[in-house]
């Protein structure tokens, strides 16, 4: 049976489903992660609940650096691609317009559906 996480499902698959490969590794459990579907706000949400900031994406600009200047963490960088709708900084093109959440706990909380 799954462990339940907040965020997410967690997996546990023993030796005796994948012998072979466990075998080879000296392996007796693998622990997989399920994947976590972002949930897409509605606009209500975004209108009401969060304020954003507006930033040309120039040379040089990375997510992980705009997370860092306004959150103080580069693990945040996640939130700008989820609210941008752009998983990754190879989706953004040089004068793309980036918006930037401002209130970081209130898209955490629509983002992974915590109420």
């Amino acid at each position: 049976m799954p462990n339940r996480n907040i965020y997410r499902d967690f997996l546990i698959t023993d030796s005796k489903l994948r012998e072979n490969i466990h075998d080879r590794k000296f392996v007796d459990e693998v622990t997989i992660l399920s994947r976590m579907l972002p949930n897409v706000p509605t606009d209500e949400e975004l209108r009401n609940d969060l304020t954003h900031i507006q930033r040309i994406y120039t040379m040089g600009d990375r997510l992980y650096k705009f997370a860092y200047e306004y959150y103080g963490d580069v693990d945040y960088w996640w939130v700008i691609a989820w609210y941008n709708n752009k998983p990754t900084d190879s989706h953004f093109n040089i004068g793309d317009v980036v918006y930037i959440p401002r209130e970081l706990d209130v898209a955490i909380r629509i983002a992974t559906r915590e109420r």
